[in-house]
């Protein structure tokens, strides 16, 4: 197995790129908000193209905890106490945070019912963005099973069972009685519409050397493959209309991408400061993730409506990007800042480890 340092760059790339494009998906709905729920040619685009992200963190999840199972083992007890200090926390803390901000700010109805009120909680509802920590969560509580799984035959086995059940529910589930049950399978957050993604990466851990081996080899041809899976994103939108995030076409479109990423940072590396930004937004993400809704919400009510044009768009995006990284930084300045944005810490060169696994979601 190679060391760390070998990957973790790599990763943290994939990972910046998944944080630029749930940015994208976000800062564009706003856009289509203050122009009367109608979206023109340029912010349709970054909106669709943005689908890619929260598939591409869920591998990246999948991928860091298998991969740190197949070199350190597994260890139950600690496995659980550091997912609730890292992820449960923080998603205890923003959940409460958003709610009290839903009605606080925006005035809306946070309760009807403890039954729903405890649905919509667990499923990540409290704000538009926290379903992927649920999502996560629901991974957390089948992996001890999951990390059984230790031979390369045996991943084929589980990616093409983790493909039919996903495509099933996601195409096909459709319940004809209402219950606890049905309700909860036919939420946006459940693990089973999702479940492919976190496979994959626990496939992409498990067949590493040989993916990476792939994607140093297509080098600047990755930039190729990236963009055509972009104009294909374009034609499917175009044909079809707004496009899911977990659609049966990223069940192919990522794990070519995931390859095509790593092909691309091969020539990306060579350029430093280019490097060390993702390096620098890859650590960041979960933090990204947790206050860009609140700091597009921020820009949305203070900047007048007038600034929100096409023409604009780039910078607003690089608005939203640089104050949510300040306010981020912010809160690395307060006492157990660690419950509130878990942003690992930057490895050294030397070192001959597994990264910390961080959630990478939207």
């Amino acid at each position: 197995m190679q060391k760390a340092n070998q990957y973790i760059n790599e990763i943290h790339f994939l990972r910046a790129i998944a944080c630029i494009f749930v940015l994208f998906v976000h800062v564009s709905a706003n856009y289509y908000g203050k122009h009367g729920n109608e979206f023109n040619e340029i912010t349709q685009f970054f909106n669709q193209i943005g689908r890619f992200g929260t598939p591409i963190f869920a591998v990246i999840s999948g991928f860091l905890l298998f991969l740190q199972v197949r070199n350190k083992g597994f260890d139950v007890k600690r496995f659980y106490h550091s997912r609730m200090v890292k992820i449960g926390m923080p998603f205890l803390i923003w959940s409460v945070f958003y709610l009290i901000f839903m009605k606080v700010v925006l005035g809306a109805e946070i309760y009807t019912d403890w039954k729903s009120f405890l649905v919509d909680f667990a499923m990540g509802e409290s704000y538009y963005h926290l379903y992927f920590m649920s999502i996560v969560f629901q991974f957390y509580l089948i992996f001890p099973i999951l990390q059984l799984v230790k031979s390369k035959i045996g991943w084929w086995i589980l990616l093409i069972l983790a493909l039919c059940l996903n495509v099933y529910f996601v195409h096909f589930y459709s319940p004809e009685t209402t219950s606890l049950v049905t309700e909860l399978l036919t939420q946006r957050a459940i693990f089973t519409k999702w479940v492919f993604f976190f496979i994959f990466g626990g496939f992409l851990a498990y067949h590493w050397e040989s993916i990476q081996r792939i994607g140093k080899k297509i080098d600047w041809f990755g930039y190729i493959v990236f963009g055509g899976l972009v104009v294909i994103a374009v034609y499917e939108y175009k044909l079809k209309g707004s496009i899911p995030n977990n659609r049966w076409a990223n069940m192919v479109n990522i794990p070519v991408m995931t390859v095509a990423v790593i092909g691309m940072y091969q020539s990306l590396r060579k350029v430093d400061w280019l490097g060390k930004f993702f390096e620098m937004l890859g650590n960041l993400s979960m933090g990204i993730y947790l206050v860009h809704p609140l700091v597009i919400f921020f820009y949305s009510r203070s900047l007048p409506d007038g600034a929100w044009t096409t023409a604009t768009f780039p910078m607003i995006f690089g608005l939203v990007l640089v104050t949510s990284i300040l306010v981020i930084r912010g809160i690395q300045l307060l006492p157990l800042n660690q419950y509130i944005v878990t942003v690992p810490a930057r490895k050294r060169k030397a070192a001959n480890r597994v990264p910390e696994v961080v959630l990478e979601g939207k």
